[in-house]
């Protein structure tokens, strides 16, 4: 009955293995094919992030073509060069991004300037989304439109276009580039996406751009049932989905990714019948291999009802032997201090000992009876069997060593084992004893690494005996001293030191040692070919567990590159590397050292007149550089041994000049010192002659800091440009009052314009055969809160050099024409304003475009503004000036030379330029009267002009007799206090009209 039992219950085992492996099999084509899908997804998502990378790529490519071109070339559209030139520079652009469709370039309006194609086409993008953006936003930076249809060739397109803004900033046009769908197509046809796979760039409203395989029906259609749209609104900028595609019916495993910061979505689709092919095969083996499992388990459930009983008669017999020989093994075993076991033949433990069980950490009852292949992991357990099978094999004990994990560690572990016979001498098992190396090979292990570290130390290691005598040596004292363990061996090591170090260093360095067991310090050796070795030692004695000194151990340190990197460093601090002398850390320092020593001298600051700029300019860098190092030379040769110098940056020197009574007057030595700088000097095989000024203070009469002398020294400088080349000034304690109050004019000066203290007032240009007033002179004043009204001579100088003449002389246009269009608006006659130009304005800005713009802006009409420009200004670059006067008469304002015969004055300007009027400075027409000569200058001008058809107006008329002797001569106009001051605008109207009386 038991048997019958027994037979059911297998075959109810049997079947739930069946069953189980039925519901694996099942759970694991499941699992799969999700894995097969989500792995889809996966490879979706990384191609997706791909293509955003390529598209990226190109948009940058692209942006940083027509970034160059806006950059480059804005001069040259804003010009409107003639379109061979500017299309030239785009066809390069293409030549360098061949799949550009396209370089074009459009103006304010959107109409096309410039083609790469050579062909203008005739259409207007004005209304474009991006051209609108572009216009209205001038941060924009790059713009990309979604896909649109080009009307220049009919093909769905994206653009790519940048701002190109005028000087003043404001809108002149766009560059743009334009790529078809072919060229992401051909990039996606080399793409692995299986037999009915795609991929696809949409806008963000899934207008389809690119798509491989193509279909070209479908370019810039939307597809409207497109879950993407609603998941990008969600925030989800990438994902995948399954879905039948509504273009081709294929049902596909979708991914889909936003490009970063752009309107524009990558898809990527796998065929599900591609991503589930291996996965079918896979489904198509387990239905065969289950067929195969379903009848060899029914053969098994047979054999196995047959010999059931065998098996369990055979079960009870091993049983008994069990038990019998864990009895004769347990006395021996429990004897054994380290892990012992008894073995049968089968490999299963008949009985272990208390160590056994401790060390593998489970109770006997788990132990006995089983297995290594149970009781250990599966390598460990192999290289076990491997022990006991050569025990067999050899018949005779064998010892063996195995690492084990046990107890939490990697133990090494050696293993003795020896056959077991019967009273037959058949073999019955293995008896086995193991001993725990771990102890034995840590010592070996710390001994080793010791050795290593002795071996391959980077400092070098001396071991010395208690007297102080070398015992062995690393490699490394070897390598840094030159001395070999041999020639080192039982000798004293302080040899090494005695060439460099002073007796009475070496005896203290004895005394700590002998009193304190330690000592740590720099010192001087020598290595064997007597050259100097700069070490650090840590010397530290080493004492046995009774306290007493039984060797010393010496640690050294090669200091020799940190030495020179120490020295190049100084150099680099404090030396100027092209003339070899003290930079103005250096010379700082030095000053420093002159003040804590006492000593009394000058200090001379020196500047070379700006020529060194021109040099540079003239026959470059280089040549520069040379004339550098021969002024420093020739100072250094002026110099007396006491004296030092200094190159403190760019073209200015620092000398110390030692107070010595046999050097004579100071004020002789730096004008010999200033003259000896002036000799000319062969540059390129020109002689080039160089003025230098010199400001100079004295050491402790005009400060005792280095920051303050050097301040000081700079004041007196700054003082000397004012009195021509070659000069140099002592300092005095005004020099810093004044500086601090041109300083804080100029930081006034900054926040005049936005506070509103800039005005303007007006002195009227009258012309001389009727008396009537023609025109007005803007001219600038300032209304300072504290100060009250600053003189121009004042802060105009200032404005200029600090540049804020530009914004501010921006404003005085803007001003003058608004006024100007305010008195005619009223219904004043209309007048000429006249606005003077820097020539920092002039050079500096866009002068033309400015102009254009402070018209449209104001409404003035063109003929009723006279713009005013100084000779300065046009022998800077004549031929420029020609070309910008010329653009600016083309507007159609009028030209005048200010001040004519005050500066560089030359009849050439007169005829080559373009100019309508000329002003006679003020100061020949002051003292017409009484000097021929501003008489005769005069009447020449008015005859030049009159010939040339120019107007002349005199300025600064204040009395009958001038004004008589300008009209006899046929002088056209004139402005001076004769006729009024320069006046507020609210003066005007009354004084127009009682001259029209």
């Amino acid at each position: 009955m038991a048997a019958k039992w027994s037979w059911r219950f297998g075959a109810f085992f049997v079947a739930a293995i069946f069953f189980g492996l039925l519901g694996w099999v099942v759970l694991d084509l499941q699992q799969s094919r999700e894995r097969e899908i989500a792995s889809a997804e996966r490879l979706g998502g990384t191609l997706s992030t791909l293509l955003e990378g390529h598209f990226l790529a190109s948009v940058r490519q692209i942006d940083q073509h027509l970034l160059d071109f806006s950059t480059r070339l804005r001069g040259a559209v804003l010009e409107r060069q003639p379109r061979a030139q500017v299309e030239a520079e785009l066809r390069r652009y293409q030549a360098a991004f061949p799949e550009v469709h396209s370089f074009r370039v459009a103006d304010a309006r959107g109409n096309y300037l410039y083609d790469a194609s050579g062909t203008l086409a005739a259409v207007n993008i004005g209304d474009r989304d991006y051209f609108v953006r572009l216009r209205s936003e001038a941060g924009a930076g790059l713009v990309i439109s979604e896909p649109i249809v080009s009307r220049v060739t009919g093909d769905v397109v994206i653009v790519f276009a940048r701002r190109i803004d005028d000087a003043a900033g404001n809108f002149a046009g766009i560059v743009l580039a334009t790529l078809r769908a072919d060229y992401f197509e051909h990039y996606y046809q080399g793409l692995d996406l299986g037999r009915s796979g795609i991929v696809a760039l949409w806008s963000r409203d899934m207008a389809l751009f690119a798509r491989w395989p193509q279909l070209p029906s479908q370019q810039g259609l939307r597809l409207l049932d497109s879950p993407i749209p609603a998941r990008l609104a969600a925030g989800e900028p990438a994902g995948a989905f399954r879905r039948q595609a509504r273009l081709d019916g294929e049902a596909r495993i979708f991914s889909y990714r936003q490009v970063a910061d752009q309107p524009f979505v990558f898809t990527v689709g796998f065929a599900e019948a591609d991503v589930l092919a291996e996965w079918q095969r896979r489904a198509a083996i387990y239905g065969v291999l289950g067929l195969v499992l379903l009848a060899a388990l029914l053969a098994l459930l047979r054999a196995w009802s047959r010999g059931y009983r065998e098996a369990e008669a055979l079960a009870a017999r091993m049983t008994r032997a069990f038990e019998e020989k864990s009895r004769e093994a347990r006395a021996l075993l429990d004897s054994i201090p380290d892990p012992a076991w008894l073995l049968d033949n089968d490999g299963r433990f008949l009985a272990v000992n208390e160590a056994f069980c401790r060390y593998l950490q489970r109770p006997m009852d788990q132990v006995v009876g089983s297995t290594v292949d149970i009781l250990f992991p599966p390598d460990e357990a192999r290289r076990l069997r491997d022990g006991q099978l050569a025990v067999y094999r050899k018949g005779a004990p064998v010892r063996q060593l195995v690492w084990l994990q046990l107890q939490g560690c990697l133990r090494p572990f050696e293993f003795l084992r020896v056959p077991v016979y019967g009273d037959a001498g058949e073999a019955r098992g293995l008896a086995g004893v193991a001993w725990d190396m771990s102890e034995r090979f840590e010592a070996e292990e710390r001994q080793r690494l010791i050795t290593h570290f002795f071996d391959h130390a980077s400092d070098a290691v001396l071991i010395l005996d208690r007297d102080r005598q070398v015992l062995t040596v690393n490699r490394a004292v070897t390598e840094i001293s030159g001395y070999t363990l041999d020639e080192l061996k039982g000798r004293l090591p302080r040899f090494f030191v005695d060439s460099f170090e002073e007796p009475a260093t070496l005896a203290a360095i004895i005394a700590t040692l002998e009193t304190q067991g330690r000592w740590q310090g720099e010192l001087r050796a020598m290595r064997k070919d007597g050259s100097l070795l700069p070490i650090e030692c840590l010397i530290n004695a080493i004492r046995n567990d009774g306290g007493d000194i039984v060797n010393w151990s010496v640690f050294v340190t090669d200091l020799s590159e940190r030495k020179a990197a120490e020295a190049r460093i100084e150099s680099l601090t404090h030396f100027d590397q092209l003339t070899a002398l003290p930079n103005r850390l250096g010379f700082s320092r030095l000053i420093d050292e002159w003040l804590a020593g006492g000593r009394r001298g000058m200090l001379l600051l020196i500047d070379l007149d700006d020529q060194l700029s021109r040099i540079n300019d003239a026959f470059g860098h280089a040549a520069g550089d040379a004339v550098l190092r021969r002024m420093a030379v020739r100072l250094s040769r002026s110099l007396g041994d006491g004296d030092a110098l200094g190159r403190l940056g760019g073209d200015q020197f620092g000398v110390l000049v030692a107070a010595e009574d046999g050097r004579g007057c100071p004020e002789v030595f730096i004008r010999k010192l200033l003259e000896n700088l002036a000799r000319p000097i062969a540059v390129e095989g020109s002689d080039v002659v160089f003025s230098a000024s010199a400001g100079i203070c004295r050491l402790f009469d005009d400060g005792d800091e280095v920051a303050t002398l050097l301040r000081n020294a700079d004041a007196a400088l700054h003082h000397t440009r004012d009195s021509g080349q070659s000069s140099f000034r002592f300092f005095s304690a005004d020099m810093n009052q004044r500086l601090a109050e041109r300083l804080r004019l100029e930081s006034d000066l900054r926040g005049a314009l936005a506070r509103g203290e800039l005005e303007l007032h007006y002195q009227p240009q009258v012309d001389l055969g009727s008396g009537e007033i023609v025109g007005f002179e803007s001219l600038l004043r300032w209304r300072h809160p504290e100060l009250g009204m600053v003189s121009p001579a004042c802060f105009i100088p200032i404005a200029e050099e600090s540049r804020l003449i530009l914004p501010i002389g921006a404003w005085v246009l803007e001003e003058a024409c608004r006024q100007n269009k305010a008195w005619l608006d009223a219904g004043m006659p209309p007048k000429v304003m006249a606005v003077n130009l820097s020539a920092i304005q002039f050079h500096g800005a866009d002068i033309v475009a400015l102009v254009r713009e402070v018209l449209e802006r104001t409404g003035l009409p063109a003929p009723w503004l006279e713009l005013e420009i100084t000779e300065s200004v046009i022998v800077e670059d004549p031929e420029r000036v020609v070309k910008l006067m010329e653009a600016l008469k083309a507007i159609g304002v009028g030209m005048s030379i200010d001040d004519f015969g005050t500066g560089y004055s030359s009849l050439s300007y007169l005829k080559r330029f373009p100019i309508d009027k000329i002003k006679i400075d003020r100061a020949f027409v002051r003292d017409l009267e009484t000097s021929a000569n501003d008489a005769a200058i005069v009447r020449m001008v008015i005859g030049i002009a009159a010939e040339l058809e120019h107007k002349v107006i005199a300025e600064g008329v204040e009395s009958e007799g001038q004004l008589a002797f300008l009209r006899s001569h046929r002088c056209d106009e004139y402005q001076g206090f004769y006729c009024s001051p320069a006046v507020p605008a609210a003066a005007i109207p009354a004084l127009v009209a009682a001259r029209q009386r």
